[in-house]
């Protein structure tokens, strides 16, 4: 979805990652000056069309009403405290304020009114946000799901002369709250340090190590958190970097060869699906895997494999073993799904996350289906669903959570044939039942 909607915000980069990040919002409480726009009682209303239209004895206007004459007086006396109405000539006749004649025209009463609201100010573009309350969290909360923290545009108190009348009124007609319009602010004050869930996009282009950043709000590109996290220089400041890419494994010699044709099927295709009907009818079998695909790959594999589900991955991060992988990986191993997952590199398991291979060692002691192995060295990257294979050098298992936020322009191949998946799922059952630490 991100790949067809957003991949080519960017020109010239390639979408290599979505990551779950937050933006810092203060919630202040404003007190201000505000115009509110009143709804009239019927009978004040047509007493002031009346009065407009030149009918100006209280009498008079009962009876076009069918009202007793009291009903009309009584109006009338509350459009005079308003001061929309006053009384003329011999007879106190009826006639209208200048503000009583723009009311009339409007069919409401204005008036001002002093108010104190709760407000969200987004400190990453150091502007009012049109954020609920409900949507933010604690940073506490923000960590533990492991979110991206943004920064903020600025360390600094906010203050009346970051927030205008302007701006509140651009929120208002925003939500559709037009009876009201601000006209001044007196006070600011910070309540409350809040954080809103969004979707990071990361872009990269591997020949000028350069990576770009972009912000999904609601499912819609946030163009001016994408110009504030450039004048913020977020890059630097998140530390995120584009490094080398390990090669592509390369595949037997026919394999190839199929992978080759259907990359020049594919040109003027959009790259979202893998797995789609190429020109011409041709469905792809052998086809090539980008970097960001991947993450989508191993969600499906989690979310819709029925026979076998294997991965290889040298090391495991809990970024990426979270609360929600296991409990899509309990759903597949229920469903009767036979797991196989190897992992380890060298003597120590130093570059994986304790927690993250403790929750899939207790997984495993609960389910008979499931294989959970230390190997003693793999740098075999591998994913296969039931009759699909992804061969490729990214790291199913840790490519969230790296602590020097290095971003790899990874590339793979799937493969479709199920001949040759059983072959290299039989394969490696072999390879991790040699290698198996005990």
């Amino acid at each position: 979805m991100f790949q067809r909607r957003f991949g080519a915000a960017r020109p010239g980069l390639q979408l290599i990652a979505v990551e779950d990040a937050a933006i810092p919002v203060t919630v202040i409480r404003v007190d201000l000056l505000a115009q509110e726009r009143k709804e009239l009682p019927i009978t004040e209303e047509f007493t002031l069309r009346f009065i407009n239209e030149g009918v100006d004895e209280p009498q008079e206007i009962a009876a076009y009403l069918g009202l007793e004459t009291a009903h009309v007086l009584s109006a009338a006396a509350e459009q005079l405290s308003e001061g929309h109405v006053r009384r003329v000539g011999p007879r106190g006749q009826l006639a209208l304020t200048p503000l009583g004649s723009d009311v009339a025209t409007t069919l409401a009463a204005t008036r001002p009114v002093l108010r104190q609201l709760p407000i969200s100010f987004d400190r990453l573009t150091w502007e009012l946000g049109d954020y609920p309350e409900r949507a933010l969290i604690e940073k506490k909360e923000a960590q533990e799901r492991d979110l991206t923290l943004l920064p903020a545009a600025r360390n600094a108190r906010i203050g009346l002369g970051d927030v205008s009348a302007a701006d509140f009124n651009r929120l208002l007609k925003k939500s559709g709250q037009d009876t009201l319009q601000v006209l001044r602010i007196h006070k600011v004050q910070a309540t409350k340090h809040r954080y809103l869930p969004v979707q990071l996009l990361v872009y990269g282009d591997e020949t000028r190590s350069e990576l770009e950043l972009a912000v999904i709000i609601d499912d819609e590109l946030a163009t001016e958190h994408g110009f504030a996290l450039e004048r913020v220089g977020a890059v630097e400041r998140l530390g995120l970097k584009l490094g080398p890419a390990e090669p592509r494994p390369v595949l037997d010699e026919e394999l190839e060869r199929q992978r080759a044709r259907a990359t020049d099927l594919q040109e003027d295709e959009a790259p979202s699906d893998p797995a789609r009907e190429l020109s011409g009818g041709l469905t792809a079998l052998v086809t090539s895997v980008s970097v960001f695909e991947h993450a989508d790959l191993l969600a499906e594999a989690l979310e819709t494999a029925h026979q076998r589900l294997l991965i290889i991955s040298p090391w495991i991060k809990k970024a990426v073993v979270t609360t929600d992988f296991i409990s899509k990986l309990e759903k597949r191993l229920r469903a009767k799904v036979q797991v196989t997952i190897a992992y380890g590199i060298g003597d120590s398991d130093e570059g994986s996350d304790e927690s993250a291979l403790r929750r899939l060692r207790n997984l495993a002691q609960r389910f008979e289906n499931f294989t959970f192995v230390r190997v003693t060295n793999t740098h075999a990257k591998i994913l296969i669903f039931d009759d699909q294979w992804v061969s490729t050098s990214f790291n199913w298992l840790s490519f969230r959570g790296d602590p020097d936020r290095t971003y790899r322009m990874e590339e793979g191949t799937l493969v479709r044939i199920p001949g040759k998946v059983q072959e290299q799922y039989e394969r490696y059952l072999a390879l991790i039942e040699d290698q198996k630490r005990e």
